[in-house]
This record gives C-alpha cells, structure tokens and sequence, in this order.
C-alpha cells in the first residue's frame, strides 16, 4: 500500500509520529500492567485502542514511505546510502509494532472473558480465570507484554533514527531534504 501524499505534502514525515509515538507509549504502560495486573483488567482494552492505533500508524508509515520513495524516483532523486537499511527498519517495525498489538489484544481478551467466565459461572477450581489467575500464568503473561513492548519500541526506534540519519545528516548535503 503505497500513500505518497497526504493534505499536499509527502506523508511520510507526516504519519511516522503515529508509531513512534504511541507504541513506546503502549510499550511503556503494557510493561507498568505486566507488573500491576489490576490496572491490566481495568484498563487493558485503553492499552488495546492506543496499540492499535500505534500499529495502524506502523502500517500507514510503512507504505507512506514506499510512497515517498516512489516519489522521490519519479522527481529524478536518487535514493541515499542507508535508505534500503531504512526501508528493512521500517517493515520489521511495522511486523513489531502488529505483533504487539495482537499480544495485548489477546492478553487482555483472555483475562476479560476468563474474569466474565468465573462471574457467570462463579469462580470454581475449574473455572478458566482461577487456572489463569495463577503466579505461573500471570508471570508467563508479563513476560510476554514486557519482550513484544521491548521489541516493537526497539524496532520503531531503530527505523526512526535511521530515518533520521537519512534526513539530517549533513554530510549528505541533503539536511532537511530528500530522506525517508
């Protein structure tokens, strides 16, 4: 999906604040509920929209910079050294930033419908949260949230300062310029 232009401008340099901010964000709250699961089943499906809409930011930024490149070949600029290292970040970040999401989606639905089970049901020692609502599943859980938050904020980071060197790297002459 290739978005070249967005209110006349490249969209690029407009849609990457989307990731960038919002999945460390998310990556920094998921890892504070990882540790106080109390917060998690109060305001886990919060976590889940801000996620989603890092990850939907992810996807936008991904194929905006496909735009951005194509724009770029059609104006007769060639691309910089580092751009394809770039373009790699961006879509390993972008896989993070998705598989992030899915790990707070379903981390957060499974505890909702294990917790609406046992109220239904009442919370006997078959019931599906008393088997989740153990110290081994819970610890299973943080970990989970802590290594897919510290791998989607390590990945956008990595492909925004890449991104960065492209534009801002004076020893390109292109400061401000043709980056991606």
């Amino acid at each position: 999906m290739e978005l070249e232009k967005l209110f006349g401008l490249p969209a690029h340099p407009l849609l990457v604040h989307l990731p960038v901010v919002l999945i460390p964000l998310s990556g920094i709250i998921a890892i504070v509920f990882a540790f106080k699961s109390a917060w998690l089943d109060r305001y886990g499906w919060h976590l889940v929209a801000l996620t989603f809409v890092g990850a939907v930011g992810g996807v936008l930024a991904a194929g905006s910079g496909e735009g951005l490149a194509a724009l770029q070949r059609r104006a007769g600029v060639p691309l910089q050294a580092g751009a394809d290292d770039h373009f790699e970040l961006g879509e390993t970040a972008r896989n993070m930033g998705l598989l992030f999401f899915l790990v707070v989606f379903a981390v957060v639905a499974v505890r909702w419908y294990a917790r609406k089970q046992a109220a239904d049901v009442g919370d006997g020692a078959d019931s599906l949260w008393s088997k989740l609502n153990t110290k081994g599943v819970a610890v299973a859980m943080a970990v989970v949230l802590v290594l897919s938050a510290g791998a989607a904020t390590y990945s956008i980071s990595a492909a925004g300062h890449q991104g960065a060197k492209l534009v801002w790297d004076k020893g390109s002459g292109t400061q401000g310029g043709a980056g991606g």
